[in-house]
């Protein structure tokens, strides 16, 4: 059998035939850097979302956009884990969680390589400077008729109220502070 199909191949090869089969590169990684670090997106293969590999520019002054971990570098998630790069801002790095439109929000610090901030966000709201996050996050409170005025029509539609609060992460500390500010939204 083996013979067979490499007669095939060589007969196909001889008359032409592979050369007109399209060949397709691998496509080029994505990268996104800064002065110090570099972070490559390594699409997971058969799941949703990416791992992400860090590189301190510091440490690998000719740090290369290339998937391969290399001894130093930093590796955030893995193929269980559909995250998605939000922003890098200076040794920052925020990323999206998640699968359905409940999203949750990690924040990593690359010089001390630990996740300083994990947790649930409205992610149509964020918005991201070069001194922290400000985003809606779940209070924990109950909804009521009090708190959400639109309850009664979200329970209607078969929605989650969940009453949030409004927060903002500073990057220099790595401190989140929540304001009084609170709102109802719907989710799934």
């Amino acid at each position: 059998m083996r013979r067979l199909a490499r007669n095939t191949l060589a007969a196909l090869a001889f008359c032409g035939a592979l050369a007109s089969v399209p060949q397709f590169a691998a496509a080029a990684p994505n990268c996104t850097s800064d002065a110090d670090y570099l972070v490559v997106e390594v699409p997971h293969k058969d799941d949703a979302g990416n791992s992400y590999i860090v590189r301190d520019k510091a440490a690998h002054p000719k740090a290369a956009c290339s998937t391969k971990a290399a001894k130093g570098d930093y590796v955030i998630g893995g193929a269980d884990d559909a995250l998605y790069l939000l922003k890098l801002v200076g040794s920052t790095l925020l990323i999206d969680s998640g699968t359905g439109p409940d999203r949750e929000l990690e924040i990593y610090d690359l010089k001390t390589r630990k996740l300083v901030y994990s947790g649930g966000y409205d992610s149509d709201t964020i918005a991201i400077d070069a001194a922290g996050a400000s985003f809606w996050t779940p209070s924990g409170a109950e909804a009521t008729a009090a708190n959400c005025p639109d309850l009664a029509q979200i329970e209607k539609d078969g929605l989650t109220p969940v009453v949030d609060v409004k927060a903002r992460f500073d990057f220099a500390g790595n401190t989140l502070e929540k304001s009084s500010e609170t709102h109802c939204r719907a989710t799934q």
